[in-house]
């Protein structure tokens, strides 16, 4: 379960940094994300915590900050076992380096 937090954050974390090449999939990688948080066969505590990133993710689309709602909506995408797109990963594989306190357990969405 460690090894899918810290592969979800590395995967946010390149959509963080993506800016807006992904401004214009946000809503069809809501829509994916949100149909597979009823199919996908992952354990309960991961499922409601996808659905608390999706609804972050929203919040902060409809603040204007796609590029930060899209590292949110990855992250979920993440922990359903979902695949990013491709831009995603190979922004991640360049070596970026992130902090986890901005992805989890801050208690605030920066």
């Amino acid at each position: 379960m460690f090894a899918r937090t810290i592969a979800a954050a590395a995967l946010s974390l390149a959509v963080l940094t993506s800016g807006s090449a992904f401004a214009a999939s946000f809503d069809s990688l809501l829509a994916d994300t949100k149909a597979a948080t009823v199919s996908a066969q992952v354990e309960r505590s991961d499922r409601d915590l996808a659905n608390n990133y999706i609804v972050m993710a929203q919040s902060i689309a409809g603040q204007g900050d796609e590029a930060k709602a899209l590292g949110f909506l990855n992250f979920a995408r993440g922990k359903l076992g979902l695949v990013p797109s491709d831009s995603a990963v190979a922004q991640a594989q360049a070596g970026a380096s992130f902090q986890s306190s901005d992805l989890a357990g801050t208690g605030s969405l920066h």
